[in-house]
């Protein structure tokens, strides 16, 4: 298994299945070449000053520059094809020169060991340290290219290890069995970081592989989320149309039954809105006027009178002044109208905060501050907030309006009467609301009038 994994690491096969894990390994390489190439750079004259007292010059001077010439040939190649390792063919090509340049510079430290071996023995265990610090280096910075790590370990010991084991004494034979084990810890060490990096490596594109398969399907979820959120929202502006839409309708209904026209309800839903929003910052009316309240108040004031559908035609049509017997049939409308919404909210699985609001309006539009109103007499802060300013919009309304039994009164008129009924008739903030937007409340009623 070890013998198998050891040729398999040194012919480093590339192809399409291990592309990707070849490249990083072979990219790996290229950036720690300079430092490689400097390493070698840096121990060479080493090198040389261990020998210049024992050896010639002249072949000294040689060797290191031949040893130069081709580090230059090394970085020039660098230099021009350190950014090719993305196809198979340049991640061979690389290969081939990692392979050639590690077998060639070891083997020109290893026959330096032979040519210049010096005579003394600690210039000898120098030269032996500086050998063991080479191949050391040359297993860390080599484990992501086995094929140059082994070229260059062989190239480097062998000799030096025959050139030790020839002296044939004691002290060399051990020294030669020291480097030899050195050697096979080397061999060990790197064999185990290649398969160590080969790993990370494979873990590391099988974790991009999981991750993009997770974005992927996050992307899937998220566009199901959205169109689903779409739909919804459509479901819920249907919803929303149809109950407004049946909001008017019922109002209308009711209203074909009445004298008064379609614009009545325009201008009271408008009128209730201006208060709303003119009340919001009032310490009493901020809890309950949010947004979302004022727009339901909107929408529901047209359903204030919808009660009169329940109160016969000769009482609701007639002409002229009622009779107290009638008057008091005709009182019944706010009943009739919250008993309708109330009995509507009851059908419901759970209580429906926009037509309790509408049954409020419905039952409380005529409750007045003073108690004195109908059809409960509440009073005060007793009468809901909704019914309290739907009292005065009401009222405003059926002021400057003309009916077949009254003349219209003019928008001063109706300021008065309603300012004389501050606090009897009316909630006195709500009136001071009021009065700080009557030209609002002119503007809506001109721009809805019959």
């Amino acid at each position: 298994m070890v013998t198998g994994s050891f040729f398999e690491e040194l012919l480093f096969r590339i192809d399409a299945h291990n592309l990707a894990v070849r490249s990083e390994q072979l990219r790996a390489r290229l950036k720690l070449f300079p430092y490689m190439l400097l390493g070698q750079v840096l121990s060479e004259p080493i090198f040389v000053w261990l020998m210049w007292g024992a050896d010639s010059h002249r072949e000294l001077l040689l060797w290191i520059s031949c040893a130069y010439l081709l580090h230059l040939a090394e970085f020039v190649t660098w230099l021009g094809y350190r950014d090719r390792a993305d196809t198979a063919g340049e991640c061979r090509e690389w290969s081939r020169r990692f392979l050639w340049f590690s077998l060639v510079v070891g083997m020109m430290w290893g026959f330096a060991t032979l040519f210049f071996f010096p005579p003394v023995l600690l210039d000898q265990v120098l030269l032996i340290c500086l050998m063991l610090g080479l191949a050391a280096g040359a297993t860390s910075m080599n484990a992501t290219h086995p094929p140059a790590f082994y070229a260059y370990l062989f190239g480097l010991m062998l000799p030096l290890i025959f050139r030790v084991a020839v002296e044939q004494d004691e002290t060399h034979i051990a020294l030669a069995i020291m480097l030899l084990l050195f050697m096979a810890v080397m061999l060990g060490a790197g064999q185990f970081l290649s398969r160590l990096i080969m790993q990370s490596l494979r873990q590391r594109f099988v974790n991009q592989s999981l991750a993009k398969q997770l974005e992927q399907l996050n992307n899937g979820l998220e566009a199901m989320v959205r169109e689903r959120t779409e739909q919804l929202q459509r479901k819920t502006e249907e919803v929303s149309q149809i109950r407004d839409v049946t909001i008017i309708a019922m109002a209308t209904l009711a209203e074909t039954r009445d004298q008064e026209t379609g614009n009545h309800l325009k201008r009271t839903q408008t009128y209730i809105r201006a208060l709303a929003m003119q009340l919001r910052s009032h310490p009493r009316f901020s809890a309950y006027l949010s947004d979302d309240y004022i727009e339901s108040l909107y929408k529901l004031a047209p359903l204030h009178d919808i009660g009169k559908v329940g109160i016969p035609d000769h009482i609701l049509l007639k002409q002229g002044k009622l009779t107290p017997e009638e008057y008091e049939i005709m009182k019944t409308h706010p009943t009739l109208g919250g008993e309708a919404l109330a009995a509507a909210e009851a059908s419901l699985p759970a209580p429906n905060r926009f037509l309790h609001i509408g049954r409020e309006i419905a039952s409380g539009h005529h409750e007045k501050w003073d108690g004195s109103g109908y059809p409960n007499g509440l009073k005060g802060d007793g009468i809901p907030i909704s019914a309290r300013l739907m009292a005065l919009a009401d009222v405003y309304d059926a002021l400057i309006c003309k009916r077949v039994y009254k003349k219209a009164l003019s928008h001063e008129d109706a300021v008065a009467f309603i300012v004389e009924g501050r606090g009897q008739h009316f909630d006195p903030d709500v009136v001071d609301a009021f009065l700080s937007i009557q030209t609002e409340f002119m503007q809506i009623a001109e721009r809805f009038s019959d």
